[in-house]
């Protein structure tokens, strides 16, 4: 049998993309009209999402098992679950004939101790403790004409408000039995100002510690707060906290540049090696070199 030579296909790989190529992106699936081309698949996804265009994409199959999971729930729930949108799911179910989903809140039946609790706290609390539907204990209530619950308010004492006066929001809540905000917005009727809060004296051994270490930290080991670190070592004419050898430069520790090795001049100023480097040569002074031994 004659030996038949294969088609050498004709590749155009790093070719200019002409009009006609062009008008086909989006519209052609990345992989035919790669084969069209003579180009790669990854060239023509590279163009087509530089031109922001976007593929058209066939909407995605039903399949038997979401088939016949229309109807068992809402078309929100379901559609949440399929990662598909809520009129899709309905459209789909319409076609098929099938009704809507209708939740059974009257499967099981009311107890007289659970009708007798209707009306006396909130029905989304009441669903939470009887383990049933919000939807189920509205309707319930409704039937028998029972009112939403409303809670009664309680009128603040004198010496209620003398505990407000005294205490936070939260202490006098707790002593008192009520919510926080409750307590805020009597303390607002009152115009009473916030609890004041009276600063922690500071010991001569937290003194002694300023400046001897960054404020975040001596603020994390006292159990302080960065601002009132700063503040009292402002007060008391402390400097902040430099790390050795980035301290200010004096007069006669700039006249020694130059005069020694960076080296040298680092171990006898007790700083780094890089600090005098950029002190010598923000002050233009060239560095001393060594000299040559005469043979």
């Amino acid at each position: 049998m004659p030996v038949t030579k294969q088609q050498k296909t004709r590749t155009r790989r790093g070719a200019p993309w002409n009009i006609a190529e062009l008008k086909q992106l989006g519209k052609t699936p990345d992989s035919v009209l790669a084969r069209r081309t003579g180009r790669t698949i990854g060239e023509v996804v590279a163009m087509r999402e530089h031109r922001r265009i976007r593929l058209v994409t066939p909407p995605r199959r039903w399949t038997a098992r979401e088939i016949k999971l229309l109807g068992t729930m809402t078309d929100a729930e379901l559609g949440r679950r399929l990662r598909r949108t809520t009129g899709n799911v309905r459209k789909r179910r319409l076609a098929f004939k099938i009704p809507a989903f209708k939740p059974r809140t009257e499967m099981r039946p009311w107890r007289q101790a659970e009708i007798r609790l209707l009306g006396r706290m909130r029905d989304g609390q009441l669903a939470r403790r009887l383990k049933r539907t919000k939807e189920s204990v509205v309707l319930k209530r409704t039937r028998l004409g029972i009112k939403v619950f409303a809670r009664t308010y309680r009128p603040y004492t004198r010496s209620e408000d003398a505990v407000v006066r005294k205490y936070r929001c939260q202490e006098a809540a707790r002593r008192l039995k009520r919510t926080a905000s409750s307590v805020a917005g009597r303390r607002k009727h009152l115009g009473v100002c916030l609890w004041r809060w009276f600063p922690r004296k500071w010991r001569p051994r937290e003194l002694a510690l300023l400046g001897t270490m960054p404020d975040r930290v001596l603020a994390r080991q006292l159990n302080r707060s960065r601002r009132s670190i700063g503040q009292r070592r402002r007060s008391l004419g402390i400097p902040h906290y430099r790390r050795p050898g980035y301290g200010v430069w004096r007069p006669e520790e700039d006249a020694l540049l130059g005069k020694f090795m960076d080296a040298e001049l680092a171990r006898r100023l007790g700083r780094t090696i890089a600090v005098v480097y950029k002190r010598r040569h923000k002050l233009g002074i060239a560095a001393r070199r060594l000299a040559r031994r005469q043979k």
